[in-house]
């Protein structure tokens, strides 16, 4: 199965990284994994749709497009909420943090295909009508961006988002066994845990890849982070965690951990 998985990745995620900014490949992956599965709480409204909310590295919001987002597509976060950066894109003169799945939506690649005979076809899937509900944080530099920690983004986000009170504990609808409370902290996924457990120590996977195991079981793999980087590949069989790899220098390179596999 692993093998299928890397290609497929592979293929998927080759070309991703031509860098737009002057941030090294340490420096970004760095600012990647240190923020992606964050909690905050917002200290004001988040709207929904695809713009978000637009910070400059002043400290200013634009409240102008904050407040026509707002009236034109409603609330995505009240003030006070908790809520978890899913994903983060490094753009040139920006960083674009996706909120609790982001406000755009987005479709499979077999919701546009379709199969028939003759001038009679139907598409393969249903297209699904969710509205997503999340939103997004642009936070916005005068110049190409160079030299940034992750302590540095979060005070430039400090005007909006509140990092210290945040725990993703408080995110797991259902109790967590305490074994696991020390990984999710860490941001990190173990054999055990369940999907929500998952989300909460390190957010939502890039892809999702489902296939058959030799023994014909059907498994699930939730793939982290982009070649040339540290790939992390996180297997379920059901709702469970059986299997965490960690590749060192992304796909093809060393795997640096691994929890091993629930044995059957």
């Amino acid at each position: 199965m692993r093998s299928c998985t890397v290609m497929l990745v592979t293929a998927l995620l080759g070309g991703a990284f031509l860098f737009a900014s002057g941030l090294t490949p340490k420096e970004r992956m760095e600012l990647v994994r240190g923020l992606t599965a964050e909690y905050a709480n917002t200290k004001v409204p988040l709207p929904r749709g695809k713009k978000g909310l637009r910070l400059n590295a002043d400290g200013k919001v634009d409240e102008q497009s904050l407040q026509r987002e707002i009236t034109q597509f409603g609330t995505a976060s009240a003030p006070s909420t908790l809520v978890q950066i899913t994903a983060v894109e490094i753009q040139d003169k920006q960083i674009v943090f996706e909120i609790n799945g982001g406000g755009k939506k987005k479709t499979k690649w077999y919701e546009h295909v379709e199969v028939g005979m003759g001038s009679t076809t139907q598409p393969i899937g249903q297209q699904g009508n969710k509205t997503p509900t999340g939103s997004s944080i642009s936070l916005v530099f005068p110049k190409k961006i160079e030299d940034l920690t992750v302590a540095d983004v979060k005070n430039y986000l400090a005007p909006v988002l509140d990092f210290n009170p945040s725990s993703p504990i408080l995110a797991v609808s259902r109790p967590i066994p305490p074994k696991f409370h020390e990984a999710i902290q860490e941001k990190k996924a173990e054999v055990g845990m369940d999907r929500e457990m998952v989300i909460a120590a390190l957010g939502q996977p890039q892809r999702k890849v489902r296939e058959e195991s030799e023994d014909g079981v059907e498994q699930e793999d939730w793939i982290y982070g982009t070649p040339p980087m540290r790939v992390t590949f996180v297997t379920f069989e059901g709702d469970e965690v059986v299997e965490v790899q960690d590749y060192e220098g992304g796909i093809g390179g060393a795997v640096q951990s691994s929890t091993d596999p629930v044995p059957r």
